[in-house]
C-alpha cells in the first residue's frame, strides 16, 4: 500500500548498517526508479554522500543524460539556500598537474554564465599569487570564421551608471 515502507533496518550502535563486499565485476547497488515525483535515493546526515576512488582509471563520480530535456531540472543542481551561510557550494582542489576545472561546452549556448546578486563584491575575480612564466588569464581565438566579432567585450550598459570605468588597468612594478 501506499506509505508503506518495505525493508526498515536500525542500527543504534557504532557500526555499519550495511557493508557490500563487491569483488565481482558487476554493480554492488543497483536501482532502477519509476518514480515520477520523486528522489531515487535521499539522504539526511551530517554528511550526506563521500565517494573514495581507490582502484586506478576510474572515477568517484559520473553523471549522464540522453534525453530531450525541455524542462525545468539542469543534470546536476548545488542549492545552498541558507543566507547566512559562508561556506562555498563547491570547492575544487587539485593537487595534481590535472585541469582543475574543465567544461567542454559544444552546444551554442555560455560555457561560463554567472548571474550575481552581489553589490559590493567581484562578481568573478582570479588570484594568482605565485605565478612565474605564466598569466592570470588568456582570451584565445583560432576561429577561421571571417564574420565579425569582438573577441572580449566590455559592457556598462545603464545609463545611470556614470561612476563607472569599463577597464581599469593598474601596473605597480617599474
Amino acid at each position: 500500500s501506499s506509505g508503506t515502507t518495505a525493508l526498515h533496518l536500525q542500527q543504534d550502535s557504532a557500526g555499519r548498517g550495511i557493508f557490500i563486499d563487491q569483488n565481482g565485476n558487476a554493480n554492488a547497488i543497483r536501482i532502477d526508479c519509476e518514480a515520477g515525483g520523486d528522489d531515487a535515493i535521499r539522504v539526511f546526515s551530517k554528511y550526506g554522500l563521500r565517494v573514495d576512488q581507490d582502484i586506478a582509471g576510474g572515477y568517484a563520480g559520473f553523471f549522464t543524460r540522453d534525453i530531450s530535456e525541455a524542462g525545468s531540472s539542469p543534470l546536476v543542481e548545488i542549492k545552498d539556500d541558507n543566507v547566512n551561510n559562508t561556506q562555498p557550494a563547491l570547492k575544487i582542489r587539485q593537487d595534481g598537474a590535472g585541469t582543475g576545472l574543465l567544461l567542454d561546452q559544444n552546444g551554442n549556448s555560455y560555457g561560463i554564465f554567472i548571474d550575481t546578486e552581489a553589490t559590493t563584491i567581484n562578481a568573478l575575480q582570479v588570484e594568482a599569487d605565485v605565478l612565474t612564466t605564466g598569466g592570470a588569464a588568456l582570451f584565445y581565438s583560432n576561429s577561421s570564421s571571417t564574420s565579425t566579432r569582438s573577441l572580449v567585450a566590455i559592457n556598462n550598459d545603464h545609463s545611470s551608471s556614470s561612476g563607472t570605468t569599463a577597464l581599469h588597468v593598474k601596473q605597480d612594478s617599474s
